[in-house]
C-alpha cells in the first residue's frame, strides 16, 4: 500500500479520492486550505506533508468566472497561482521524498485545458498551463518519477460545480435552469460525471506503480 498526499482533500474529487484510497488500505495525508494547508506555500505548511511519500495528487483548484473586461488581476492571480503554480510548488517541495520512493505525481487538470469557454479566461489558461507543466515534469523527472494527469469534465455534485453554476447565473443573467441546460448541452453524455466513478477509476490506476507507470507524460480525459 502507498503513502499518498492529496491536495484539495476536503471536498469534491479530493474528498472522494481520500475516502476510497483510505478504504483500500493506503495511508492518505490530507492537504487543504480548510485545515490551513496552502498549495501556494508548501514551505510554510510542511507539517501537513509526510516524510515518506509515494504519490502526490495535485487536486486543489479554484475558478473565477467573468467577462474578460471584468476580470480583476487579483482573481486572475488566485486562479493561476492555485491551479498551476500550486502544482509546481507542491511537486518541487515534495521532490526529495518522491525521488526516494521512485514515486508518482498525478495532476488533476480539466477538459478546460483543451476547450475554450466564454467567461473563463483565467481558469482555461491555468488548466492549459497545468497540462503542459504535467508533460514537462514527466519529461524532466523520468524514468524514476512517474507524472501524468487526468482531465475530467464537469463533475456532478461538487462544491466547485455548484459554485460554477452560481457564477454563470450571475455573469450571464440567466436562471439556474438556463445555466445548467447550457452546460449539459455541451456534454456528449448529456450529464455531468459522477465524482465517485472518477475516484474509483483513479484508485484503480494507483493500486500500484505497474498500473500507471506507462501513462507517464499522458493526459487522460474523463467524461464527455
Amino acid at each position: 500500500m502507498s503513502k499518498i498526499l492529496i491536495t484539495g482533500s476536503s471536498s469534491g474529487l479530493g474528498a472522494a479520492l481520500t475516502k476510497i484510497l483510505t478504504s483500500q488500505g493506503h495511508e492518505v495525508a490530507e492537504y487543504d486550505r480548510d485545515i490551513g494547508a496552502d498549495v501556494r506555500r508548501p514551505e510554510d505548511c510542511y507539517m501537513f506533508i509526510p516524510e515518506e511519500l509515494d504519490v502526490l495528487i495535485n487536486c486543489a483548484g479554484v475558478n473565477k468566472i467573468g467577462w474578460l473586461g471584468d476580470v480583476a488581476e487579483s482573481d486572475w492571480n488566485a486562479v493561476m497561482d492555485t491551479n498551476c503554480k500550486g502544482i509546481f510548488k507542491m511537486t518541487q517541495f515534495c521532490l526529495p521524498r518522491l525521488k526516494a520512493s521512485s514515486g508518482t505525481v498525478l495532476n488533476i487538470v480539466s477538459n478546460a485545458a483543451n476547450m475554450p469557454m466564454r467567461c473563463s479566461a483565467a481558469y482555461n489558461a491555468s488548466k492549459g498551463a497545468a497540462l503542459i507543466l504535467t508533460k514537462q515534469l514527466a519529461r524532466e523527472l523520468a524514468p524514476d518519477i512517474t507524472v501524468f494527469s487526468v482531465s475530467p469534465n464537469k463533475l456532478a455534485g461538487t462544491g466547485m460545480s455548484d459554485d460554477i453554476d452560481n457564477q454563470v447565473v450571475e455573469t450571464r443573467g440567466w436562471t439556474m435552469e438556463e445555466a445548467q441546460k447550457y452546460q449539459l448541452a455541451g456534454l456528449l453524455t448529456g450529464e455531468e460525471t459522477p465524482v465517485e466513478l472518477l475516484a474509483e477509476f483513479i484508485a484503480y490506476l494507483l493500486q500500484d506503480k505497474l498500473h500507471h507507470k506507462y501513462l507517464t507524460g499522458c493526459d487522460m480525459q474523463y467524461g464527455a
